[in-house]
Order: structure tokens, then sequence, then C-alpha cells
């Protein structure tokens, strides 16, 4: 993910906040891919973002189900909207799709 010269990039802190989200649920996560695209409405600026991790421990299934309420706080930026968007399970681990919308916070 790159950064853009106008406002801070949120991909990093998006996922280091989800890593260590599954960590405090006893879940070892690791980022297999994520992208970012630039969003925008009449009053907001962000990105989109589409973010694949592998997930494994007993918790893993529990902290995927809660994953769309959870409070990710971010430096700078707001998770507007988390989604779900697949899970396949591939040697033990969940593989897991997340969409995600953060705004630019003022």
């Amino acid at each position: 993910m790159r950064a853009r010269q106008d406002r801070p990039d949120a991909g990093a802190p998006l996922m280091q906040a989800l890593l260590a989200d599954a960590a405090a649920a006893g879940c070892a996560a690791r980022e297999l891919s994520a992208t970012a695209h630039d969003w925008a409405s009449a009053t907001f600026i962000g990105a989109q973002h589409r973010i694949v991790v592998a997930v494994a421990g007993e918790g893993a299934a529990g902290w995927i189900g809660g994953l769309p309420e959870a409070e990710l706080r971010l430096w700078r930026h707001i998770v507007a909207d988390l989604t779900i968007d697949a899970v396949a399970v591939a040697d033990g681990e969940h593989v897991v799709t997340i969409g995600a919308l953060t705004l630019v916070a003022a």
C-alpha cells in the first residue's frame, strides 16, 4: 500500500490493528495480502481495503465472527466499515478475506 502525499496511509496501521486484535483473542494471524484504493464521497476521503489474513488457534472462529464489530483504533483514521467477504479453511488455518473502508479523521 502506498502513502499519498496529501494524506496519511491507513493500510499499515489497519493491518497492525487487525493482527494485534487477533493476538488479543488468542489467535496467531499473519498477513497474506493487502491492497487499497482511494475512496471519496461528498464529505469524506479515505480508502477501500482488501486484506487477506491467515488465522490459527482455538479462538479463530470467534475472532472472525466478531471482527465486523471490533473497535480497531487507528491513528488519524476511522474504520467506518469492515466486512468478512470470505473464509476458507486450509492446512488448519482460516484464510479470511476482509473488506474495510477507512476514513481520514478530521
